[in-house]
């Protein structure tokens, strides 16, 4: 079995910057700050990690009380601003995973900074979270760190499937960032590079040696699974 994990932001999708804008918009009602900086790079970034830099920024340091109302109140406001601004699905998203779904030798799962809730949202938005079960989604709430996520992602796949002896060069992973590359290479998985929703440029992400840099997913699934049962 092949384990093809997604990343959510710049790789399955584009918000519009809703969830940036929801998190300000947290951060003034919480806070009183106006159109508030964020002082790191989103892109890449865990929603731990993007959180905690918020309360350092604002507080000076990062409560668990602090952090918590962020996100209590982010996740109230993402459904608004989902709305309001004008996102989309990165091409052949949907084919891609309807494709997918119940092939077999394949398991669609997702890895993402995001938090489940904020997650789902998002994929609710656009239609696609039908392709991800909860089971097989790590998401940003359990580590700051992405590579720690891609090493609880292969360990949850190794408790929930013994009999297969699953180790990180069974899993795949699609994302559009550095990050992405760097958490796949701390399980020996394989970072399947995108550049259609990438911030970064293709010299960039090659500095850091994908396996794989593509400009986008193909218009027919089945290359994919090709480039997958070639590797």
């Amino acid at each position: 079995m092949k384990y093809i994990f997604g990343d959510i932001d710049g790789t399955l999708l584009l918000t519009g910057l809703a969830g940036a804008d929801a998190l300000r918009a947290a951060i003034r009602e919480l806070f009183g700050v106006e159109n508030f900086q964020f002082s790191h790079p989103l892109a890449g970034a865990t929603d731990s990690q993007i959180i905690k830099q918020i309360c350092i920024d604002i507080k000076g340091r990062c409560r668990t009380f602090d952090a918590a109302n962020i996100l209590i109140n982010y996740h109230r406001l993402l459904p608004k601003f989902l709305k309001e601004r004008q996102g989309h699905l990165m091409p052949n998203v949907t084919a891609t995973l309807a494709y997918f779904e119940g092939l077999e030798g394949f398991k669609t799962c997702l890895l993402t900074g995001n938090t489940t809730t904020g997650a789902y949202l998002k994929l609710q938005r656009y239609g696609i979270d039908k392709y991800f079960d909860s089971h097989y989604a790590v998401c940003g709430e359990l580590s700051e760190d992405r590579s720690e996520l891609a090493k609880i992602a292969l360990r949850r796949l190794q408790v929930m499937h013994p009999e297969e002896e699953i180790s990180g060069s069974d899993i795949f992973l699609i994302g559009d960032t550095p990050n992405d590359i760097i958490c796949a290479k701390a399980i020996g998985a394989r970072c399947l590079a995108v550049l259609a929703g990438s911030t970064y440029t293709k010299e960039q992400l090659a500095e850091h040696e994908p396996w794989k840099i593509i400009d986008k997913l193909p218009d027919e699934p089945q290359k994919l699974v090709q480039l997958f049962n070639e590797a």
